[in-house]
C-alpha cells in the first residue's frame, strides 16, 4: 500500500513525534510511505534524523503566511506523481487544497487535539476522520456533529527505560514534560501547587520541567515570586531519546494540562513505571482510566494538585498502581496497535 502523509510543519512537538512513529511503523510493515511537509523551513533536524531512511520526504515549498496558490499546485502535482492508495492529512484544513476528486475520496484526517476553530476547518468534509482519544471523539461530535473513529495515540514502550526502585528517598523528584505553553499545558498550576506544598511545610521536593516554549519567562517569574527557586528546575528542550532514557529517573510525572486531547508523555511515563498525576476532564484522565492507573486532580485547581502530590510526600501512594499502569500501556497504547487500526480502516472504503 502506498501511503502519503501530509503535514503543514515538521517541528518538535507531540503531533510530529507521533507522525514519525506512525510512518516508521508503517514502513516496517512493508508499506511504501511518503511524507509531504508543506513548510520546508520547519523541518526539525532531530525529527528528520529519526525518520526511517526508506521514507521519502517531499516539500510543499510554502513560506509561512504566504499565498497558498503555488503550494496547493505543488501538493496536487506531488499527489498526481505519487499516485497513492491512501492520503493521510494531519490538519483538516489541508483538505480544501486537494483538487482531484479521487484524491479527495481516499483522504483521511486525524484530529490531534481537542476541537477548536483553527484545527477543525473542513473536517466535516473529510471522508474519514480519526480522533486520538475518546475524549476528542466526543468533543468533536458535540462541537460540530462530525463523526470520527477513536484511534488512541501509540508510543514505543520497548525504547523506554523503566524505573527500578520502589519508593522515593530524601527528595521527591517531580517531572513535567512538554511544550511550555501554560494556557494549554497548565504548567503554572503545578508551580502554584508547589507553592502550596511549601506553605504546608514541605521542602523535600523538586519540580523538573523538560521542554521549552513561549511561556518560559512567565513561568520562571512565577517561580521566583513564589519562593520556589530551590524547588524548580527548567531543563530546556531534550530529544525524545533523552526523555526515553531519563524519565525513569523521576518519582512522579505530572500532566497539569488545561486542554489536552491525549497526552503521549503520560503514556510514556507509565511505560517507564513512573507514577502519574493528571488533570481531570480530558485525554490524560482517559489514559489512566479515570483514576484507576494514576491520580487525578481537578482541572485548573492547584490546591487539589498539591493534595495529590502530598500523598507521595507522605509515602501513602499506591505502588501497585504503577505495575498495572505499565501493563495498560502495553495493551492499549503501543504504536503497533495504533498503526494496525489505521491500516485496517484505510482498507475500508
Amino acid at each position: 500500500m502506498k501511503i502519503v502523509h501530509v503535514t503543514w510543519m515538521f517541528t518538535f512537538g507531540g503531533i510530529e513525534t507521533m507522525l514519525v512513529n506512525i510512518c516508521n511503523e508503517q514502513i516496517k510493515l512493508g508499506h511504501d510511505v511518503h511524507l509531504i511537509v508543506m513548510e520546508d523551513s520547519t523541518v526539525e533536524s532531530t525529527l528528520y534524523d529519526s525518520l526511517d531512511k526508506r521514507i521519502k520526504l517531499h516539500y510543499g515549498h510554502r513560506k509561512n503566511g504566504a499565498n497558498l496558490l503555488l503550494p496547493m499546485l505543488r501538493l496536487n502535482y506531488l499527489l498526481y506523481e505519487l499516485h497513492p492508495n491512501v492520503i493521510h492529512i494531519h490538519s483538516s484544513s489541508m483538505y480544501k487544497l486537494i483538487l482531484v476528486p479521487w484524491h479527495k475520496k481516499i483522504t483521511n484526517a486525524t484530529l490531534h487535539a481537542l476541537p477548536k476553530p483553527k484545527n477543525t476547518q473542513s473536517i466535516d468534509l473529510v471522508p474519514r476522520v480519526f480522533a486520538i482519544s475518546d475524549s476528542v471523539r466526543r468533543a468533536l461530535l458535540a462541537y460540530n456533529g462530525t463523526e470520527s473513529i477513536c484511534n488512541p495515540n501509540g508510543i514505543r514502550p520497548e525504547l523506554i527505560k523503566q524505573r527500578q526502585s520502589g519508593d522515593w528517598k530524601d527528595m521527591l523528584q517531580i517531572v513535567q514534560v512538554g511544550r511550555l505553553d501554560h494556557d494549554d499545558k497548565g504548567q503554572h498550576i503545578l508551580i502554584q501547587a508547589g507553592a502550596e506544598l511549601l506553605k504546608r511545610g514541605y521542602h523535600n521536593f523538586m519540580i523538573n520541567f523538560i521542554g521549552d516554549g513561549s511561556s518560559r519567562p512567565y513561568l520562571e517569574g512565577m517561580v521566583q515570586k513564589s519562593g520556589l527557586g530551590q524547588n524548580v528546575t527548567f531543563h530546556g528542550m531534550k530529544s525524545q531519546s533523552y526523555i526515553f532514557e531519563h524519565v525513569c529517573d523521576y518519582d512522579v510525572f505530572v500532566q497539569p494540562s488545561i486542554r489536552e486531547g491525549f497526552g503521549n508523555t503520560v503514556a510514556e511515563a507509565m511505560a517507564a513505571k513512573v507514577a502519574v498525576v493528571v488533570s481531570s476532564g480530558q485525554g490524560p484522565e482517559e489514559v489512566i482510566d479515570y483514576g484507576k492507573y494514576g491520580y487525578v486532580f481537578k482541572n485548573g485547581n492547584p490546591i487539589d494538585c498539591a493534595d495529590k502530590l502530598e500523598v507521595f510526600l507522605k509515602h501513602e501512594n499506591d505502588q501497585q498502581q504503577v505495575e498495572a499502569a505499565y501493563k495498560r500501556v502495553l495493551d492499549l497504547y503501543d504504536i503497533k496497535v495504533t498503526v494496525k487500526t489505521y491500516l485496517d480502516k484505510y482498507k475500508r472504503r
